[in-house]
């Protein structure tokens, strides 16, 4: 048997419409390959996994016909024998699905009430207990999958992540040896992303729970902007809401309607905590965001615990993470927060994409050669308006040899960006759209880390500006920890490679990988951060969570 296990592995997915082809008395069914004979049901869980096997791919498509594959192999390796024979199995399982809630998962998506309701020791008929045995390891299959790899599959909403692979197979041999073991209960814990910050999320969750079971927030009503010294009837209202979240002492006994000085901090800390401008002031960006539902919250938070789930596991100790709707980058080292600076991402009509890739090399005083993306949507228009846009932009053109062209002798309205024969190039310095500093990490959406001329857009709240790439607020300092050589690529050394103007380009020690992740809700200490869903991409996720079954 275990000879045919690793057969299977080796058979390629596609391979399985022929073995699903094969007629009843086929490969599955082959009277020596049942060790389970005289074990009725036994007997019957082999047919009922005979029939799923071979039955037409149902409506969810590839999903359910991987989850009967899984099925089968998982019986197959037990000889076809039941699994769920005494109350301590189906109570560890029924445990392990209510607490799937505390992950954001929904336990009714595994049939809850169902479990609830068995009993393996009532007397029903051999098809009944193999129905009820394979309804049991199918929700246990299930639940592992979802807890380790997220319940939907990141590839139809972020299609240009490279995640892991998929391994069901050593997941369900896993499950095979923890009930083997008897730590059954310890295998779903395990199966969770092992992480701080995972955990700070479903503690989150929880709290964010019990202020919706106690009937969330007060809605603030709108009306004039509040700063400190104002009266207004509103006080009252706002005291409340920010003692709910946390963010106002719930000892704080002033009754008065005027903003207080305390009431004013309490707003910076709820303007910080949800990446806002912090003024103290109560205005209509303010009001909008203390509106939010909690509910809403929740919301957030699970479609952030499955986005955890999905790129987790796949995170190097060592390695560069930027948080897009968080306008963050943090460089880890050896699994721990070493350094992090602000970030400027695309516009919502250029989103950066989600994927990973590794920093090779970096350049000083790079050159910007203008890509395809805004030649098509910026240059080239302008250009058929403007006869002195290039000038203005400091922009060059450039042929195939290497050789400057006078702008003025071509016909620019000829040309897309797709069969223009020349480059647009600009000159390093100060104020080239590249800055002094350019971080290459070769991807197939030509994005990369780099410094920008307009330092002064760090210092807004909401910093989706660029065309696609990643302007950093501090990149010398981020070239230093790249390098790992405190003597020839210290600070100092760093600047004066900077300052001699020359485009330079130098390897890293080694590459480092890089993490363009989407998250809308991160831990900071023991509280949450809420960001704005500037892609509008939190929706898709939550339906995906919402909707029931999941490959069942």
């Amino acid at each position: 048997m275990l000879d045919g296990l690793l057969m299977f592995r080796l058979i390629p997915l596609f391979f399985w419409a022929v073995l699903i082809a094969l007629p009843a008395h086929g490969w599955l069914s082959l009277e020596s390959e049942r060790p389970y004979r005289g074990n009725a049901v036994a007997e019957k869980i082999h047919d009922h996994c005979e029939r799923l096997i071979r039955q037409k791919r149902p409506a969810d498509g590839m999903a359910r016909e991987m989850l009967n594959i899984r099925l089968e192999r998982f019986y197959s390796v037990r000889g076809f024998q039941p699994l769920w024979t005494n109350r301590q199995m189906v109570e560890a399982l029924m445990a392990a699905v209510e607490a799937s809630a505390a992950d954001g998962l929904n336990p009714s998506d595994y049939a809850i009430a169902r479990i609830r309701e068995f009993d393996p020791h009532a007397s029903m008929s051999p098809e009944k207990k193999a129905q009820e045995d394979i309804f049991l390891t199918k929700t246990a299959l299930l639940l592992a999958s979802h807890l380790r790899y997220g319940k939907a599959d990141p590839a139809t909403l972020e299609p240009s992540w490279s995640r892991e692979k998929k391994n069901l197979q050593l997941l369900d041999e896993q499950l095979q040896r923890s009930l083997a073991a008897g730590s059954f209960t310890v295998y779903f814990k395990e199966l969770q992303p092992q992480d701080a910050n995972y955990d700070l999320l479903k503690k989150g969750l929880a709290r964010y729970r019990a202020i919706a079971r106690h009937g969330g927030w007060p809605q603030l009503a709108g009306g004039p902007t509040l700063k400190e010294g104002n009266r207004d009837s509103r006080i009252t209202v706002l005291r409340r809401r920010l003692k709910v979240s946390g963010d106002l002492a719930v000892e704080d006994a002033d009754t008065s309607t005027v903003y207080s000085r305390e009431m004013v901090g309490a707003v910076k800390r709820f303007q910080k905590r949800n990446g806002m401008e912090v003024d103290g002031s109560v205005g209509v960006a303010t009001l909008r965001v203390m509106n939010i539902p909690v509910e809403r919250r929740i919301d957030q938070i699970r479609v952030n615990l499955e986005r955890f789930r999905w790129f987790l596991h796949d995170i190097d100790s060592t390695c560069i993470l930027v948080n897009i709707p968080g306008y963050s980058l943090q460089y880890i080292e050896n699994g721990h927060y070493r350094w992090g600076t602000k970030v400027i991402v695309g516009q919502p009509l250029r989103q950066t994409p989600v994927f990973r890739a590794s920093i090779s090399s970096l350049v000083f005083n790079p050159k910007w050669v203008v890509p395809e993306t805004v030649l098509d949507k910026d240059v080239l228009p302008a250009l058929n308006k403007d006869n002195s846009y290039l000038a203005k932009k400091q922009l060059r053109v450039v042929d195939e040899e290497g050789s400057t062209v006078d702008p003025a002798t071509v016909d620019w309205s000829h040309y897309s960006a797709r069969n223009l024969p020349y480059h647009l190039q600009q000159r390093s310095g100060d104020q080239g759209a590249l800055g002094r500093i350019k971080f290459l990490m070769p991807n197939r959406h030509t994005i990369y880390l780099h410094d920008t001329p307009g330092k002064e857009l760090f210092d807004k709240s909401r910093r989706d500006f660029s065309s696609g790439c990643i302007r950093v607020q501090n990149p010398s300092e981020l070239a230093r920890l790249l390098l790992h050589d405190s003597l020839q690529w210290s600070s100092a050394k760093i600047q004066d490679a900077v300052n001699t103007g020359k485009t330079t380009m130098v390897i890293l020690p080694q590459p480092i990988p890089v993490f363009l992740l989407y998250f809308t809700v991160v831990p900071n200490g023991q509280e949450l951060q809420f960001r704005d869903d500037i892609y509008n991409r939190d929706n898709q996720v939550l339906k995906l969570l919402n909707k029931l079954g999941g490959g069942r």
